[in-house]
């Protein structure tokens, strides 16, 4: 598969939490942390909520503007950058000199129960809690697991609605390719930072 094909389908699973999925019949649910409450209606945990919403509205549709050009090279030595049409608001992609690329995207009005609703029916894909994001709560999730491969999405939570999502593709060329989803906590890491400033 290409760069660009496999760019691509990952642009279209950036929003993938945003979609729900109805469970396969046989399908093991994944292993959740004991410590995470799960409500009596699902299987999974109960998604945590947000306790310090942030305003997130000025960077739903320019979602460039969330990271500053110091922060998307220092982050990810970053050249440039692009806006796109997503499902659901743009998306942005930062690229490197060798075309690695960071994406980030917005939900308005998709908390992340819909990751923790999907991430029970993971199938072929993959769904973990991640540490708090800045104080704010997170999950990493994809449709496939590609997290050895330079792969990973996190999203995370800005209010109890609305979360955004940051998706990793990495080849062999990147420092990070071995561990993108430290990566893609950074990125949002800078967000979050860029959010309050510009809430």
């Amino acid at each position: 598969m290409t760069k660009t094909t496999t760019r691509t389908a990952a642009l279209s699973l950036l929003l993938l939490v945003a979609t729900a999925c109805s469970p396969a019949p046989g399908t093991p649910s994944p292993a959740y942390p004991s410590n995470i409450p799960t409500s009596a209606a699902s299987t999974g945990p109960k998604e945590p909520q947000v306790t310090n919403p942030l305003d997130a509205t000025k960077f739903e549709q320019n979602p460039c503007s969330a990271l500053t050009q110091a922060q998307a090279a220092q982050v990810f030595n970053a050249v440039r950058n692009r806006k796109i049409t997503g499902n659901v608001a743009p998306i942005c992609t930062w690229n490197d000199n060798n075309d690695n690329s960071l994406s980030l995207g917005f939900l308005p009005g998709q908390g992340l129960s819909a990751s923790y609703e999907n991430g029970t029916n993971a199938g072929g894909g993959y769904f973990e809690v991640a540490p708090m994001v800045s104080g704010y709560p997170a999950t990493f999730s994809g449709a496939t697991d590609d997290r050895k491969s330079g792969g990973c999405q996190i999203g995370v939570g800005v209010k109890n609605d609305e979360i955004f999502t940051f998706s990793a593709i990495l080849d062999k060329t990147s420092p990070s390719y071995g561990d993108p989803c430290s990566l893609v906590t950074k990125a949002a890491e800078a967000a979050v930072a860029t959010i309050k400033a510009g809430a």
